[in-house]
């Protein structure tokens, strides 16, 4: 089992930028919207696909300027258009920032919706997205890529009575990913969350938790099938496919 990681993050399409345009480029990228845990900056967005700027990986924009609302956003995936920033901080390292951005929410690819309804009046809707849904560990020369593939769920209940469900263990969240050819790879997990015992949900009310998927769980090129579902009640989970092609 493994404890909840609770970073909530998504995709931007790698891509480089040559050395004489990074300095002030305006880019559109996706990801989830955070708050900063350090530095001048409040909040940032944190790329699970990261972008190459100079050669060096980044996982991190921090937001600068006008953030125009973006706290709106917190904790949601969205696409930003700004002016990338690039810099040194002060051991020489690569800082990248997105100044004035301008955010909006959008669903991830290939994210599935499953309708659940036990009642008439105990209906819900599950989601699940994989971002990237297609990646590879290692870039064309070989070398470690940096991705850091995420399981967006979600669970809205939109019937008239709450979702109730009790974890006695604080199991919360269960996990599955095996490959689809046969004897591959077939990994499950569940996600502790210490202090969660019982979750009540009401009319609109949203449970969302982000998962990261471990190399060992996908090691080898191919394609995979993950499943996502609340421990205390598999009605409430969704299947999404995904591609490692190296």
């Amino acid at each position: 089992m493994r404890r909840s990681t609770l970073i909530l993050l998504f995709m931007a399409r790698p891509f480089e930028l040559c050395a004489q345009s990074a300095t002030d480029t305006t880019i559109t990228v996706s990801g989830i919207v955070q708050a900063a845990a350090k530095g001048p900056s409040h909040w940032g967005l944190f790329l699970p696909a990261p972008l190459v700027v100079r050669g060096v990986r980044i996982g991190w924009l921090s937001i600068e300027g006008d953030p125009h609302g973006i706290d709106n956003h917190q904790d949601r995936f969205v696409e930003a258009t700004g002016t990338l920033r690039v810099g040194t901080d002060s051991t020489g390292a690569a800082v990248a920032a997105l100044v004035d951005p301008r955010a909006k929410e959008r669903d991830p690819a290939g994210i599935v919706r499953q309708s659940v309804q036990l009642s008439f009046t105990q209906r819900a809707v599950v989601t699940l997205a994989l971002e990237p849904s297609r990646f590879g560990w290692r870039d064309s020369a070989g070398s470690p890529s940096g991705v850091r593939p995420m399981l967006l769920f979600s669970l809205v209940n939109h019937g008239d009575v709450p979702i109730q469900m009790s974890f006695p263990r604080y199991e919360v969240i269960c996990v599955r990913v095996r490959s689809v050819e046969a004897g591959l790879a077939d990994t499950s997990w569940t996600i502790l969350m210490p202090g969660v015992r019982n979750i009540s949900l009401v009319m609109r009310q949203r449970f969302q938790e982000i998962v990261e998927v471990p190399r060992e769980a996908a090691p080898k090129a191919g394609r995979y099938r993950a499943r996502v579902e609340l421990c205390a009640g598999s009605v409430y989970g969704a299947d999404v496919f995904f591609e490692v092609t190296r």
